[in-house]
């Protein structure tokens, strides 16, 4: 029977699983979607039972798809939620996740107290763990002192798994609660917030198992009784493994919900000012520096659904239709992609998009086009920031949901100035999660079960003259300097 390994992502919208072969391929695929609660202005929860039922359902028809001896369990999950539960591992509360920025104030306050960057290696935001739960001391202390312990999003799916506690490097050091290589809770931040390490699951390796499937678990998943369950990794971390960003020189643009540029940097390195955050990798030794656009394929997803009227909004095909016949530069048109914030190079979470320099002349088109380079642009700004943090870029990798589209893709390429190749597999954190596992399983370093697993589909080259596209850059940039002062 063929060989199956499991990867489960528990993303922002949706879970999704893969179930790879022996070579890497994808035998089944399959997501269900949860809702975001916004309660109030500036949160974001989600219900942790939605997760669990949601990967149970996929996990049941991904099983059934692939026919496979399933070997492992890889995790995957949203980096900076979090949930309050009980003893037995039961909510207490919604999950706040990483959207949730109730916890700005808490930021700034936290920033002015104590040196964040020296004892974690990154910069303090709202989007962190720590203010969360600090807004949590302050205003739900009854909550908060309830919890038997804090899980991490796949720190939670994985105990509902094995009935085991345990989080990875990745995961815990993105909460700003970690000492800079993510391999111990720091006490010093831990008594901010007035919690005990205890409190907090262990921090194993990412390729460590964290434990077995029980019996209740198999019955509800379709996975078999016992089936070794890796600790996992953050999602930063799982799509660069899922991108094959395992080796210096190479670098990973993503563009889900999110957009994320990720390269591979050895050791510790100063990114101070750059706007980027430092993670540590599931690579031993190395680090993976992240740039982060706030709102990458939700750009486009956000205007199509804008052209929609409230109607069936267009299918993406025909979005790119429309912008295919304009040329670089979008007739003057800038977007910037500040939906949601902005946070590389400029951690700004009060920033908002613009389209800037329209007219009665343009039409849809030019905005369509408007929005994948000013995505794209703000690429090339995180690119920069790796450079300046002294990172090769030498191999770029392109993949999810936006760089399906050809054109984007292409778009790239030009903005950058160097070919970009697209990764085969879409769901990347999911793949690397599954690698994570195969890892875990086979006792093999994860640099090479990564490397030799990750196939590419086709190349997008730079073409010859691209100063029309130069110039939207510069118009970018000063549009976005002056939007931003």
């Amino acid at each position: 029977m063929t060989a199956g390994y499991v990867g489960i992502d528990i993303g922002t919208s949706a879970v999704k699983v893969i179930i790879q072969d022996d070579l890497g391929r994808a035998i089944a695929k399959t997501s269900r979607a949860y809702a975001t609660m916004s309660p109030r202005p500036g949160w974001s929860e989600q219900a942790p039972g939605d997760w669990w039922s949601a990967t149970c359902d996929a996990l049941r028809e991904a099983v059934a798809q692939a026919g496979a001896e399933i070997r492992s369990v890889g995790l995957s999950g949203q980096l900076n939620g979090f949930v309050l539960v009980a003893e037995n591992g039961e909510p207490l509360a919604p999950a706040t996740i990483w959207l949730d920025l109730r916890a700005e104030a808490e930021a700034i306050e936290i920033a002015a107290t104590a040196d964040i960057l020296a004892l974690t290696g990154n910069e303090l935001s709202a989007i962190c763990v720590l203010p969360k739960l600090a807004w949590f001391r302050r205003h739900r202390p009854d909550l908060l002192d309830r919890a038997a312990r804090i899980l991490l999003v796949k720190d939670w799916i994985l105990n509902r798994l094995t009935g085991e506690f345990a989080t990875d490097p990745s995961d815990a050091a993105s909460t700003a609660m970690t000492t800079p290589e993510g391999l111990a809770w720091e006490p010093e931040i831990l008594r901010l917030v007035g919690i005990n390490a205890d409190r907090l699951p262990p921090i194993l390796p990412s390729t460590a198992i964290g434990g077995r499937v029980t019996a209740l678990a198999a019955v509800a998943t379709g996975l078999p009784f016992g089936t070794p369950v890796a600790v996992g990794v953050g999602d930063v971390t799982a799509l660069a493994v899922g991108c094959g960003v395992v080796v210096p020189g190479r670098v990973a643009i993503t563009l889900g919900t999110a957009g994320h540029v990720v390269a591979q940097a050895a050791g510790q390195v100063s990114t101070g000012g750059l706007g980027l955050w430092r993670i540590p990798h599931a690579v031993p030794g190395s680090t993976i520096l992240l740039g982060l656009i706030m709102s990458g394929g939700l750009s486009l997803d956000w205007l199509r659904q804008v052209l929609g009227h409230g109607q069936e909004p267009p299918p993406f095909a025909e979005l790119e239709r429309l912008a295919a016949v304009v040329p670089a530069g979008s007739h003057g048109v800038t977007f910037l992609p500040y939906l949601e914030g902005s946070a590389t190079p400029h951690r700004r979470p009060d920033a908002r998009g613009a389209f800037l320099g329209l007219s009665s002349s343009h039409r849809a088109g030019d905005m369509v086009r408007a929005v994948m380079e000013g995505v794209a642009f703000n690429a090339v700004e995180c690119i920069r920031a790796l450079e300046a943090a002294g990172t090769e870029v030498n191999d770029i990798r392109i993949a999810e949901g936006g760089a399906q589209s050809p054109l984007w893709c292409a778009i790239m390429a030009e903005a950058i100035g160097k070919p970009v190749s697209l990764v085969a597999e879409r769901d990347t954190s999911a793949a690397g999660a599954a690698l994570v596992g195969r890892a875990a399983l086979e006792g093999t370093a994860l640099s090479y079960v990564a490397d030799r697993n990750c196939a590419l589909h086709c190349r997008f080259e730079v073409p010859a003259e691209r100063s029309g596209m130069q110039a939207a850059y510069e118009l970018y940039a000063m549009r976005a300097s002056r939007n931003l002062a």
